[in-house]
């Protein structure tokens, strides 16, 4: 795992995050909930290809899978929530995107906390591996 990546990520991510939460505050709910369904895809994106690709154990395989696979439904939740937003009246619209956007803000956090932690995890042991293998 590569510090370079790690601190791209973290970046990436919070500035993504920054304007998810932006949008939010001024109720631009429209432009949160793509900006959220864009940080999920991110999480989802890293936590498949630097996290799962880089587990040998069966057992930490299957339940990054079904991490991987729970978030993928809620994401798929959020996005049929913005598309029945879009052909509801108004107001059943706009309890449609605060449940999108309830939902989005819980599984960005939980996911993002997932990721980063196995990130950091994965990253130090890499640097201990070749620390070992320079000694």
């Amino acid at each position: 795992m590569e510090d370079r990546f790690l601190k791209e990520f973290y970046g990436e991510f919070l500035e993504l995050n920054r304007e998810y939460n932006e949008a939010v505050a001024k109720g631009k709910y429209d432009e949160a909930i793509d900006l959220g369904i864009k940080a999920m895809n991110l999480l989802l994106d890293v936590v498949r290809k630097r996290i799962l690709e880089s587990l040998t154990s069966q057992t930490a395989i299957e339940i990054v899978s079904d991490i991987i696979n729970y978030y993928e439904k809620g994401l798929a939740y959020v996005e049929g929530l913005r598309e029945a937003s879009r052909k509801v009246p108004l107001l059943y619209a706009y309890e449609a995107k605060e449940r999108a956007l309830e939902t989005l803000a819980r599984d960005i956090r939980e996911l993002f906390s997932f990721a980063l932690g196995a990130l950091v995890m994965l990253a130090e042991i890499s640097n201990l591996a070749r620390l070992s293998n320079e000694n």
